[in-house]
């Protein structure tokens, strides 16, 4: 912990130009609030669309500076709402478009990063989620029978035996778990900014350290500026917690990520992992791994607190208690890399609507947009939130328009106190149960069945 450094691995040593601030008034067709995936790939997609649209995007601090530069890099076919739930809410056939194109949009992203040249070390080797624990075969096992009983097969996900998953990656211990082809990894910051070069280059234009104070009706007031368009996208995530009219619609749950030195080849060759697959343990906290094209371990997890009133602040992304945890669980999974040296600590909030369900909503009376609410699956389904609201604004009459992302309205998050103690005791109780499975080696089915209908 003492030697690594307290920043985000995949901007370490770049060296960037920064953009104009909006200063003075100005004019513009689109104006999109937010330099990340959403407002990034809203852009993208309308200059195809409707090349002839003057477009702008407004960020506060820099493109890429919240999740969208420093994520896992999980570019991941799975979205937050699980079929079972998209089906009760919207019926089986809005969920299985919903689904299918998330599948499609994983290759989606690979494909733009090929055509556009940008490297960002797009690699689709699949997803795996081991169990480490007896306690979590069940779990595992319950989860690819739900997907089977709505009619996916083993070319979406399929258990994996103990010798199945050790072949794939040297885990310490296995007792199965769960593989599906629907995932890729990235290096988050060359996506994110690469994606800016190439919407620039095409006529957008991007400003930067642009704090915006107000968003109304075809206006968005900043600091040192103002913005009339016929369009204006809320893109910001997270952050949308930080303005008086979204303060309640979402809130900013961390994320924290550690990543260990290059590898040699002789760990390398002891661990295996040659398909880059993104790894997850099948404890109830969330856990996210990849091996980077640089040959570390990237290992990340959920576990910080919530702070109250929705703060964000930089301080938040270091949190010595779960960054060390995090260490001795890559140390735990591979106990071969006993003494491996961790370079790198880094996190950052991840926006999570009170029902856990992504929108891309369009209104046309009053020209206002938003997408967003992906709880940290949000490099691919980004991209897929971003084509939605550019279908929707140049009113192409895709099948897309119509999807259960459009139109979706979650309740508000409760006041304060009652969401800090209620987040924070849902973090307790996720904790809670994950130590009572490592002591007992069985399943706290009745503790997470209470945390999920608090949380409901």
């Amino acid at each position: 912990m003492q030697s690594a450094r307290a920043a985000t691995l995949w901007q370490d040593g770049i060296v960037r130009t920064p953009k104009q601030e909006l200063r003075g008034a100005h004019s513009f067709d689109v104006a999109i609030v937010g330099g990340g995936y959403t407002g990034l790939w809203t852009a993208y997609y309308l200059q195809q669309l409707a090349p002839a649209l003057k477009i702008a995007i407004i960020e506060a601090n820099y493109i890429g500076f919240g999740g969208s530069g420093r994520n896992g890099g999980w570019c991941s076919a799975f979205l937050p709402m699980s079929p079972s739930e998209m089906l009760e809410q919207h019926g089986r056939e809005a969920m299985l478009f919903a689904q299918q194109e998330m599948f499609v949009t994983v290759d989606e992203v690979g494909e733009v990063a090929q055509r556009e040249s940008i490297e960002c070390d797009f690699h689709k080797g699949g997803t795996i989620t081991s169990a480490s624990n007896p306690a979590h075969v069940q779990r595992l096992r319950d989860y690819v029978a739900d997907w089977q009983k709505l009619g996916f097969g083993p070319d979406v996900l399929k258990w994996q035996t103990a010798d199945n998953i050790s072949e794939r990656i040297n885990v310490s211990r296995t007792f199965g778990g769960v593989y599906s082809p629907h995932c890729a990894v990235i290096n988050p910051w060359k996506l994110v900014s690469g994606l800016a070069d190439v919407v620039e280059r095409r006529g957008v234009e991007i400003f930067e350290n642009s704090s915006v104070i107000n968003i109304s009706e075809r206006n968005v007031t900043t600091r040192a500026g103002h913005v009339t368009a016929r369009w204006v996208v809320k893109a910001v995530e997270s952050f949308g917690s930080q303005l008086n009219s979204m303060k309640r619609s979402i809130a900013p749950l961390y994320s924290l990520m550690v990543a260990t030195e290059p590898l040699s080849a002789d760990a390398w060759k002891s661990i295996g992992w040659n398909n880059r697959e993104t790894f997850a343990d099948g404890r109830n906290m969330v856990t996210y791994a990849q091996r980077t094209a640089d040959g570390r371990i990237a290992f990340g997890g959920r576990g910080a607190p919530y702070h109250f009133s929705s703060r964000i602040k930089p301080k938040f992304d270091f949190h010595r208690r779960i960054h060390a945890r995090l260490e001795d669980t890559v140390r735990e999974t591979f106990p071969q890399l006993d003494n491996v040296s961790f370079t790198h600590h880094w996190g950052g909030p991840v926006g999570a609507p009170r029902d856990w369900h992504a929108y891309a909503n369009v209104d046309r009376t009053t020209g206002l947009c938003a997408g967003g609410g992906y709880v940290g699956d949000g490099v691919a389904l980004s991209n897929l939130v971003g084509r939605t609201i550019a279908h929707q604004i140049a009113d192409t009459q895709s099948p897309l328009t119509r999807s259960l992302l459009v139109g979706h309205q979650s309740k508000n998050w409760e006041v304060e106190p009652l969401r800090w103690i209620g987040i924070n005791g849902l973090l307790t109780l996720t904790d809670w149960a994950d130590r009572k499975e490592q002591r007992t080696k069985r399943a706290a089915s009745r503790t997470i069945a209470l945390r999920d209908g608090l949380l409901g």
